[in-house]
This record gives structure tokens, C-alpha cells and sequence, in this order.
């Protein structure tokens, strides 16, 4: 077993009252780009985005929220989600089409969670942030009706953006934004999970890449996209991990702030102590390290808390692990898509 000393994270941001009801929800991965994202201009644009972090609908976790606008829409909320690539748009963002969107013919199905979203390919520059993007995006108007849309809506929240950087049917909307904004942006999550207390976080666009970051992951090169954006495999990050008294084993991690529990995959894991419903026994040790540091990142006990402390094994299948959200409220996780390195900081970045 290879011991490491365990580095502490500082406390924690200052929770602001939220004015928005609570609401999120979590999503899976998309299949190859009907748009890619656009190669940024190096004009500096730093963007601190306000994200309130509310509980999801029903019993789950917890997700972020941000506002944003699609051609001449007024302004709505989406989820905030690294672990899916791409715009999905819900009914009820708008009434009739806004100015500056065509909504093609082109049907487009995305899944998530298990649900599969079915609706049509749109096109519309995208602002957040005040930042708009330097062309038009491919988005998902997603006319399917789904307990979990309606969910969101109930919570006046209309979609999912998706920023993973990988190579899916729809691109990130960041990539097609100005300067270092659609370079390096970063994610943390206020509130706590624990209580399902609402809080706020922030997106930061253009955020710098953190000269004290606890742990740098290096994700595999997917070449760039049509538009000339360098692509990144961030389900391959490299994460070293540790299960109570088991041996350290290094597999696929995928830092997911769209799902709530962690998900462990893979015979690898399947001397994990867990309950009849798959879920680690609380209290048991879990730790992640960078390969080849000699330092622990983070270390937390399994418990019963989605977004917390939840964690699943599917002792078969190919290894790998989703990490949910957890660590985006204990850290600041930070994209670098120049350099293709996945960050976690102290939460005050």
C-alpha cells in the first residue's frame, strides 16, 4: 500500500442568500461534433459568473445554476455541468423564437441519467457572463417531455450546459467565447450538501491556472475540432485511488459536476466494502492522489449524502471513476484547455 501525507483544504467561501428556488439535476455523456468549438483569440477576459448552488429536484444532490442568453432570448437559467458536452435548451426557456435562433429540422437525441432527451438542432450565439461567443452555437431544443425537465421547470430552470471537453455531437458553448475566456475557466459549488443548504459558487471565464493547486491532471490529446479548439479526453483523468486498507489503484477518473453520487466502476473494486444497495460502507476511507505525487488531494469518509459523501461500485465493467460533484464543493476544479489539465485548488482558488 502506498502511504501519502493527506494536505488540508482551507475553509470555506462565504454563502450569499439565493433568490431563485432550489433546483438541478445530473447528466451523462453525449456521443462526435455537429459543431466543434471555435480556437480563441489571446485577448485577456477574466469573468467571474455568479452560480447559486441549490438542491436538485426530489431527494438528490445538489447542482449549480447560472443565467444565460441564446440569440436575443431574455435571460434564463441552466445547470452547470462538466460531465456533458453541449447546450440542451428545455421548453419553457422561451415562448416564441427568440431573435438571433434557428431551430433547424435536424432531429438530435442526448441522453442523460438514463433519460433520453429527443428534440432539434438549433444555432444562436450564446452570452454568459455579459461574454457572448464570436459565432453561432449548435444547441439541443429539446422538445421531449421528461420527468426530470419538468422538474427543472417547476424550479424555473430551462437547461443543461454542458462544458466537458471532450469530442461529443454538440461542442462546448466556452470554447467559442473570446480571449482567455474560451481557454481556462474554473468551477466550485457553494452551499452544503450535508443540510442541502443553497449557497453560492462561481464560474469563472478565463480563470488562471492555480499556482498552488493541490493536484494537476494531465487528459489525453483528441486533436482539435473543426474549429480549430483543442479537444480532451477528461474521462481519462489520471487518479490514483484508495479504499479503506486496499492496495492504491490508479484508474480513469472523470471530475462530474452534473451527478451527485460518486460511481466506481470496474472488478478492480470489488473487495470495496458496501451495503445491499451497492453504496460503500460509511465511514470507509476513500483517497485520490496524482499519479506519481507523494501527497493525498483529498480524503473523505463514505456516507449516505448524494453530492457529499455517496459512493456506488459496479464491480464489473472497464475501470474507471466518475467522481460526481463532491469535490467541487470541497475544491475550486479548474480547466485548462491550451494545455489539456484538469486542476483542484483550495476553494478560494
Amino acid at each position: 500500500m502506498c502511504r501519502r501525507a493527506w494536505l488540508t483544504v482551507a475553509g470555506a467561501a462565504a454563502v450569499l442568500a439565493l433568490l431563485i428556488p432550489p433546483g438541478s439535476a445530473a447528466v451523462a455523456d453525449e456521443p462526435a461534433p455537429l459543431n466543434g468549438g471555435q480556437a480563441a483569440s489571446s485577448q485577456p477576459v477574466t469573468v467571474d459568473v455568479p452560480m447559486p448552488t441549490v438542491p436538485a429536484p426530489g431527494r438528490q444532490g445538489m447542482n449549480g445554476v447560472v443565467e444565460i442568453r441564446v440569440g436575443r432570448s431574455a435571460p434564463f437559467l441552466v445547470m452547470v455541468d462538466t460531465g456533458s458536452v453541449g447546450l440542451r435548451v428545455f421548453p419553457g426557456a422561451w415562448g416564441s423564437t427568440p431573435r438571433g435562433v434557428t431551430l433547424t429540422d435536424q432531429r438530435l437525441q442526448t441522453g442523460t441519467g438514463g433519460d433520453a432527451f429527443r428534440g432539434l438542432l438549433g444555432r444562436s450565439p450564446l452570452t454568459i457572463g455579459g461574454v457572448t461567443t464570436t459565432r453561432a452555437i449548435g444547441f439541443q431544443y429539446v422538445n421531449t417531455d421528461a420527468a426530470i425537465i419538468r422538474g427543472w421547470a417547476a424550479k424555473r430552470v430551462y437547461g443543461i450546459l454542458g462544458i466537458g471537453t471532450g469530442r461529443y455531437r454538440l461542442a462546448n458553448p466556452l470554447s467559442a467565447l473570446p480571449g482567455e475566456a474560451g481557454l481556462r475557466w474554473s468551477v466550485h459549488l457553494g452551499g452544503d450538501p450535508l443540510t442541502r443548504r443553497s449557497g453560492m459558487g462561481h464560474l469563472v471565464l478565463g480563470a488562471r491556472q492555480p499556482t498552488s493547486a493541490i493536484a494537476s491532471f494531465q487528459l489525453p490529446p483528441l486533436g482539435p475540432d473543426g474549429y480549430g479548439a483543442l479537444l480532451w479526453d477528461d474521462h481519462k483523468a489520471p487518479g490514483c485511488w484508495t479504499f479503506g486498507t486496499m492496495r492504491e489503484t490508479c484508474v480513469d477518473t472523470w471530475f462530474d459536476s452534473g451527478f451527485h453520487p460518486m460511481r466506481v466502476k470496474g472488478a478492480d473494486f470489488r473487495r470495496v466494502p458496501v451495503n445491499a444497495a451497492g453504496q460503500v460502507r460509511p465511514g470507509t476511507s476513500i483517497a485520490l492522489a496524482d499519479v506519481g505525487s507523494a501527497f493525498e488531494a483529498w480524503r473523505f469518509r463514505a456516507g449516505r449524502t448524494a453530492s457529499a459523501d455517496q459512493v456506488r461500485i459496479l464491480a464489473k465493467g472497464r475501470p474507471g471513476i466518475n467522481t460526481g460533484n463532491a469535490p467541487f464543493f470541497r475544491f475550486t476544479v479548474s480547466y485548462d484547455v491550451a494545455n489539456g489539465l484538469v486542476s483542484l485548488s483550495d476553494r478560494r482558488g
